[in-house]
């Protein structure tokens, strides 16, 4: 009875939400921090430099991960969407957290349940893209123990994306931190010896920023907890 009182008000919330006059990128960001995550989020910042590269026009926009908590992603841009026009597309291999957003999501935004390689393969048959405007990478979970196979499974989403980023599209990668600091402290000889193996720290990320880091065709914008690439 508590789940369904909750989904109730978060229905509330997302119409009520749904409705504020919000004119910029950075305002939504703003309001969808302070709303459905927390203000001082590790992921804010990063996603307030991603959103305003598209100046605030109609994208395409994919994601891997539907989101479930934390940074409340799919939110995020079903907002970004519904006020400046596009499509979102997210998929995950979960069906709860799409199920735990019904009834909270514009007409422009579609839900998959999948496995993100395999959606991702099909995008241009299934979903007719051509171009994609915004990709957000945020599947397979890192275990900061043993990282290799989020990497491995970034890696392999990423290269299925690229052939769809063109000039002005934008790469966001969640959970790629370049410190030490965002690793937990049990897990940084781990990390440590990864770095020295790969050239980079662990995360969801870590062999896509290796690859892009000889990559002219594209800029770092910015690389804390999350990481943000623009292709030029």
């Amino acid at each position: 009875m508590q789940k369904y009182f909750q989904f109730l008000i978060n229905v509330f919330k997302y119409w009520r939400f749904k409705f504020e006059s919000i004119k910029t990128s950075n305002s939504l960001v703003t309001k969808h921090f302070n709303t459905w995550s927390q203000a001082d989020h590790q992921n804010r910042e990063g996603l307030r430099l991603a959103l305003e590269l598209l100046e605030n026009r109609p994208a395409i926009i994919v994601e891997t991960g539907t989101s479930a908590h934390g940074t409340d992603s799919s939110r995020l841009f079903d907002g970004y969407v519904s006020r400046f026009g596009g499509r979102f597309f997210s998929v995950d291999i979960n069906n709860y957290p799409s199920r735990r957003l019904k009834l909270q999501h514009s007409s422009r935004t579609e839900f998959f349940v999948s496995d993100s390689l395999s959606f991702l393969s099909s995008i241009h048959e299934v979903l007719k893209l051509e171009r994609i405007d915004f990709v957000y990478l945020d599947s397979w979970d890192v275990d900061w123990e043993n990282p290799t196979q989020s990497a491995i499974h970034g890696l392999a989403e990423f290269k299925l994306v690229q052939p769809y980023l063109r000039k002005g599209s934008v790469l966001v990668i969640d959970d790629t931190p370049n410190s030490l600091d965002w690793i937990p402290s049990e897990h940084r000889d781990v990390a440590t010896k990864y770095e020295q193996t790969y050239g980079v720290l662990p995360g969801k990320g870590a062999l896509i920023v290796k690859e892009l880091k000889t990559n002219m065709s594209v800029r770092k914008i910015w690389h804390d907890y999350n990481c943000v690439y623009l292709f030029t």
